[in-house]
């Protein structure tokens, strides 16, 4: 069963379904969404964010919020996300 989850992120972080990771609901700062990825090497985080100006950011928490941010694009954006 698919559920519609909004909340306020960066507006670059890219919830398409263009990865092989799959969209999972974390609990930080509110309900939000990051990407669980296949891990092949235990270095490699599983939980992690996807930006389309920067590309994979190794922290689920990366760009959730303006205090997390890892660039100056941070803008709020209401993301409507379906998993």
């Amino acid at each position: 069963m698919s559920k519609k989850i909004k909340f306020i992120a960066c507006e670059h972080l890219d919830y398409a379904d263009n990865y092989t990771a799959k969209k999972v609901l974390i609990d930080n700062f509110g309900i939000k969404v990051c990407w669980d990825t296949d891990v092949f090497d235990v270095s490699s985080p599983q939980l992690v964010q996807f930006c389309k100006k920067i590309g994979r950011l190794n922290n689920p928490e990366c760009c959730l919020r303006e205090a997390n941010k890892m660039c100056s694009y941070y803008k709020d954006f209401e993301h409507t996300v379906i998993i």
